[in-house]
């Protein structure tokens, strides 16, 4: 009986696992132009939701001051921060005050948030644009047959 029960499994589950698949993929072609334009317009909001941003990656680093006398002549160095970015493809790098790291931090945070978001928006524009030249495709067939 187990032997019987263990092989319909075996054969039932793929064709359980294409059904789930294919009941998948006609829900992602249900969402309507309508409603991706106003997951775009939610997305934008969101945009206008943030403070100050800069791009570009918050970096410690340690080095020596030059002074012979200094405990970083001879073993622990100065701890400090920079803002690296690129700039026509070489590194451009800003010396962040220590008063200002952890404002600097939140905004490079900020700016991958709205790097993000935007990324969403292409996504859902692209959507956008693939669901209409289908539909007209489907109605320019319907005209002709």
């Amino acid at each position: 009986m187990k032997k019987n029960a263990v092989y319909f499994f075996a054969q039932a589950f793929p064709l359980a696992i294409y059904a789930l698949y294919v009941y998948i993929s006609y829900m992602k072609e249900q969402i309507s132009i309508e409603m991706l334009k106003e997951r775009i317009r939610a997305r934008i909001k969101k945009l206008g939701e943030g403070g100050l941003l800069i791009s570009g990656t918050l970096v410690r680093t340690s080095r020596r001051c030059g002074n012979p006398n200094c405990r970083c002549a001879t073993g622990e160095k100065h701890p400090g921060h920079i803002l690296t970015s690129k700039v026509k493809g070489k590194t451009k790098a800003v010396y962040v005050p220590v008063d200002m790291v952890e404002e600097v931090r939140a905004w490079t945070l900020e700016c991958k948030r709205v790097k993000r978001l935007l990324k969403e928006v292409d996504a859902l524009a692209e959507q956008i644009i693939r669901k209409h030249v289908a539909a007209r495709r489907a109605a320019s067939k319907n005209l002709k047959g």
